[in-house]
């Protein structure tokens, strides 16, 4: 077999997987973009209020064990805060992986 005909026919099967992954892949609609995006911002702003409030928590625990009530609830509620934008910006860089990775398989070949 001549190699230009092996290439075509390596073309070939390519182009019929290409729409074999294109035919089993789920069609996704707009709303489901939208519930998706929805999830999101209340994911990251849930982690942002936890993480504060599990800081003041923790905070108002110690000084109500050793009396010094304002000192580390204002310590351990900027600590909680700066933990919730940490765990925010994570899942914010996950997200940005899955599309770009969402992206790269969606993209066509280059043959």
């Amino acid at each position: 077999m001549a190699p230009d005909a092996r290439e075509d026919e390596l073309a070939a099967l390519d182009a019929r997987i290409a729409a074999a992954r294109g035919a089993r892949r789920p069609k996704r609609s707009a709303g489901a973009d939208k519930f998706n995006a929805a999830s999101l911002a209340w994911r990251m702003v849930t982690e942002l209020v936890v993480g504060v409030l599990l800081g003041a928590g923790i905070g108002w625990g110690i000084d109500s064990a050793i009396g010094t009530l304002p000192a580390f609830l204002l310590i351990f509620t900027l600590l909680g805060f700066a933990a919730g934008v940490r765990v925010m910006m994570r899942s914010a860089d996950e997200l940005r992986r899955r599309d770009a990775a969402s992206a790269r398989n969606d993209a066509p070949s280059g043959r």
